[in-house]
């Protein structure tokens, strides 16, 4: 029995493991899964810091499970239907059933071969490895940026076969214990695991959709009591089947994404904290409880097993699946190339393997063979997919599109400027005149309001190809807020910001200019920009080197990336650049173009604004 110490020290490893290797993984833009594994190894069976079993005894396992289930939950809460592209929701519904069948038969006959074990273990193993899973093809595909349809088919695909493969693995594992599940036909046993999991999701969700949609819920209650359903969606319909709780936190998640009600910004807020915590946690408490002999032993299995799952079972199951659907060649080959294993065939081999060792059979072989696959699929994948993809030619270009928050004419100005470079640009505006706008859109600048709704503001985000954000108005709260889910969907270094003053105070200020680099010069704020407008400044693309008096703002590379610091990082020799230029001259012969009304020559002064 552990002591008081013991349980304190097994409690700060595996938060300081579980969430500092996603830390490290996410700062070096390296799969976290890469890291998770060994961390959970080293706190288990290596340095003695975490004992599972020990720490949590019966409640090892249903714990196991129900943070499985709130991770679908979560997953689920990011797929929008309509979101989905028309040409890949056939392939989706191809791989979610003929490719599993591939996927299982081939993952089963290969286990049978290599590792020389009973026919029913084999195929039971065959059923744990089928899944894939969100957790790690979401935060793959982030890096790899592949084009559309083949990343939302991978994503989907991942998704939805987690409860599918958990379901069959439930199956199997009647089937070698001869329980008195076996009685029930395998297809029947799914059938109603799905309808039971399905109907028990979608009251959770009219339920819980109906308590926000009547004002019940403060908005900081909003996502605790989100879980709160998950959790009780989960155990009712586990309570009833096993595994239907997975179908249930999933619909759950998909069915109030897809409703037009209420909003979830706080709850897909809080998700993503909740997603972090729960995958460091399942990681070192499953990872703890593999044997590092055991990998040792089954070490060229292992490796033979990888193998054979990323060499002959993925892209043949990529190609019966996909056969005679939309999809051109390029994205089945490389959705023939990625198909890693997650968090799901981790939970499920390690409470198969209690059940299995209570009933007597011998499975030692069933966590170390089901981690090395996990492990063996996380490297090849996570290192080879994005190369794969650049030889593909299937990866989406980097991200040149340039958000700009605020509502001053000035902004617009810019974003004109940025527009005439070929930069993709989107402006972001509380207030703006028809005029403006109309004036904006002529030079390929596309205005969007801040009151629309987040999807709507996403789309146009993405329809932008939007890589970089500058904030150019006074700080509030709805400006911090933006800054934030900014900052957390892009990263510190791709979101800038004009601070108001020099003497801009208070603590919501302090942090969100701490956390957003500065924009065009260090030191300029919008107090600034607003003297130079009120002096007759306007904002030009200027035909050389900025001059004495010229502020420069945005220098554009001839391939369309735009340095948002170019008072910071020197412009390369062919940039063009983009300043608020003092006293800008007429064009005629070849001096400063102004750029602010569509028009030549110099303009009159506008009015002080921000």
């Amino acid at each position: 029995m552990l002591t008081e110490a013991e349980i304190y020290i097994s409690l700060a490893t595996i938060a300081v493991f579980g969430i500092g290797a996603q830390w490290i993984g996410r700062r070096l833009r390296f799969p976290s899964l890469l890291l998770l594994l060994p961390a959970g190894l080293l706190a288990g069976d290596v340095l003695g810091l975490v004992e599972p079993e020990e720490l949590l005894g019966d409640l090892l396992f249903p714990l196991v499970t129900l943070l499985v289930a709130l991770l679908l939950f979560q997953s689920g809460l990011q797929l929008r239907l309509a979101d989905l592209p028309d040409a890949a929701r056939t392939p989706v519904i191809r791989l979610l059933t003929a490719g599993l069948v591939v996927t299982f038969l081939g993952a089963s006959l290969a286990a049978l071969v290599i590792l020389d074990i009973d026919t029913d273990l084999a195929f039971l193993l065959g059923a744990i490895v089928v899944v894939s899973g969100p957790t790690v093809v979401g935060p793959l595909m982030s890096t790899v940026r592949a084009r559309e349809p083949a990343s939302s088919v991978l994503e989907y695909e991942g998704t939805f076969l987690d409860p599918l493969g958990a379901t069959l693995g439930v199956v199997m594992l009647s089937l070698v214990l001869a329980d008195d599940a076996s009685d029930v036909h395998p297809v029947l046993q799914v059938l109603a695991t799905a309808g039971i999991g399905v109907a028990v999701g979608l009251i959770t969700a009219a339920l819980l959709v109906f308590v926000m949609s009547r004002f019940l819920l403060t908005y900081r209650m909003e996502a605790a009591v989100a879980v709160m359903f998950a959790v009780v969606a989960f155990t009712a319909s586990d309570l009833v089947l096993t595994e239907a709780g997975l179908f249930a936190t999933l619909t759950l998640g998909v069915a109030v994404a897809n409703q037009r009600i209420v909003s979830l910004r706080p709850i897909r807020a809080f998700g993503g904290t909740l997603e972090v915590v729960i995958i460091g946690t399942l990681f070192i408490l499953l990872g703890a409880l593999v044997p590092i002999d055991g990998l040792r032993e089954y070490a060229w299995q292992i490796v033979l097993l990888v193998v054979v799952l990323i060499v002959v079972v993925r892209p043949l199951t990529a190609l019966v699946a996909l056969l005679r659907t939309d999809l051109g060649w390029r994205d089945r080959a490389l959705i023939g190339s990625i198909d890693p294993r997650g968090i799901v065939a981790a939970s499920t081999a390690a409470t198969f393997s209690g059940s299995l060792a209570a009933a007597g059979v011998e499975s030692g072989f069933l966590l170390p063979i089901t981690f090395g696959v996990i492990l063996g699929t996380g490297i090849v994948y996570g290192l080879g997919a994005k190369p794969v993809a650049g030889l593909l030619r299937v990866r989406k270009p980097t991200a040149k599109g340039v958000a700009l928050v605020g509502h001053a004419p000035w902004v617009l100005d810019l974003g004109q400027a940025l527009g005439d470079l070929g930069v993709p640009v989107l402006v972001l505006s509380a207030t703006t005149r028809g005029a403006d706008k109309a004036r904006a859109q002529d030079h390929g600048v596309e205005v969007v309001s801040l009151a629309d709704h987040a999807a709507g503001i996403a789309r146009a985000g993405h329809a932008a190809d939007v890589g970089q954000v500058v904030t150019c108005a006074p700080a509030g709260l709805g400006v911090d807020l933006l800054d934030g889910r900014l900052i957390q969907r892009l990263g510190h270094r791709h979101v800038f910001r004009v601070p108001d003053s020099a003497a801009t105070s208070g603590v919501g200020h302090r942090v969100v200019r701490d956390a957003s680099a500065h924009a065009f010069v260090p030191g300029l704020t919008l107090a600034d920009i607003d003297d130079r407008l009120s002096a007759g400044a306007t904002v030009a693309i200027l035909p050389g080197p900025a001059g004495p008096g010229d502020i420069p703002l945005v220098a554009v590379a001839p391939d369309g990336t735009a340095n948002l610091q170019p008072g910071a990082r020197t412009p390369g020799a062919g940039d063009r650049l983009i300043a608020l230029v003092a006293h800008p001259a007429d064009d005629g012969d070849g001096h400063l173009a102004d750029i602010g009304s569509g028009t030549r020559g110099p303009r009159p002064p506008q009015r002080p604004a921000r």
